[in-house]
């Protein structure tokens, strides 16, 4: 694969703003909506369920009086999106989701229950993020780089997987890649999120991991895990003595991932637009920019037509790089 995965440029996308009228009935402007509930596709514990807990606390009681987070996890994350699809548009349901959901999914499963262009609203961005692939006890500590991973994999192919947070995820296509260029046996085992994933690995049921690398933070600090490499286009403050996958040679591996808030496609855009703003001033915090830090993520919004944009142009991006690799779509 000679194509660079690179997303921190397409994060900038321009786009032309949309309008539009709210429907009679619907809630003002100047009044706190009674609930809002945030659907996360993924279990407690994991990084779409904290940031959305984290947003959720800031968005009360000034956008809604009490905020929901409705965790339906399973499908990575398809299960949520097609309940968001069936709820009321009236600015009272959202998805938090991550951005393989609405830009790759169409190319890595062969049917989807939703169209990513007609059947959301895109309202914001709620954060960015780099992923890491970490090790467990499953791996002898003297295992430190990718090259030694690798020979780790090739002379023991039966222990040699690499647990995602669900098939079809972002981390599930970049252990795809990364076994490749290393030329290792490197399975990948999909999970119903992160947090699953997390547990099987420190019990030793699965000898790596590749997630937001914020999520190994807990287990890192006292030596449990170690992370190998990081996604970004440099060194990931959290762990600055690990070198990124292009550093070590996997130059294919260099990811910024978001994740994003989404409405019902029927959603009036004066709906839309009164929600990012809301979203807007909740991420712009102090609060959440430490909350997000220690979850090793950049709180970052931006207008519904630019989500729109970066969608379109990621989708664009993506899915010829994934058909070039072989990669056969999944049921």
């Amino acid at each position: 694969m000679n194509k660079t995965i690179k997303r921190r440029g397409v994060l900038g996308a321009a786009a032309v703003m949309g309008a539009g009228l709210a429907s009679p009935g619907l809630v003002r402007a100047q009044d706190a909506l009674e609930s809002l509930k945030i659907i996360v596709g993924f279990p407690p514990g994991g990084s779409a369920d904290v940031v959305s807990r984290h947003l959720g606390e800031r968005l009360a009681p000034g956008y809604a009086r009490n905020v929901i987070v409705d965790n339906r996890p399973g499908a990575a994350g398809r299960i949520a999106i097609e309940m968001l699809k069936n709820s009321p548009p009236d600015g009272r349901t959202l998805v938090l989701t991550p951005a393989s959901t609405v830009t790759v999914y169409s190319d890595i499963y062969k049917q989807l229950s939703y169209n990513p262009t007609t059947d959301l609203a895109p309202v914001s961005l709620a954060a960015t993020f780099v992923h890491g692939l970490a090790v467990g006890p499953v791996v002898p500590a003297e295992v430190k780089t990718l090259a030694q991973f690798a020979d780790w994999a090739k002379a023991n192919p039966a222990k040699a997987n690499c647990g995602n947070p669900g098939e079809g995820s972002f981390p599930h296509f970049l252990t795809l890649v990364m076994a490749k260029a290393l030329g290792a046996p490197i399975q990948p085992v999909p999970y119903r999120g992160g947090a699953p994933g997390l547990a099987d690995m420190m019990a030793g049921q699965v000898a790596a991991l590749m997630l937001p690398d914020g999520s190994f933070l807990p287990y890192t600090k006292d030596n449990r895990a170690r992370v190998l490499a990081t996604s970004g286009e440099k060194r990931s403050p959290f762990y600055p003595e690990v070198a990124t996958f292009a550093e070590q040679g996997v130059k294919e591996l260099v990811v910024t991932e978001w994740f994003g808030l989404f409405a019902p496609a029927a959603t009036p855009a004066a709906t839309v637009s009164r929600t990012a703003d809301a979203v807007a001033k909740a991420l712009a915090s102090k609060e959440i920019a430490q909350a997000f830090e220690n979850l090793g993520m950049v709180p970052k919004s931006n207008t519904p037509s630019e989500l729109a944009a970066l969608i379109k142009v990621e989708a664009a991006t993506w899915g010829p790089i994934i058909r070039s690799t072989g990669f056969k779509p999944l049921e």
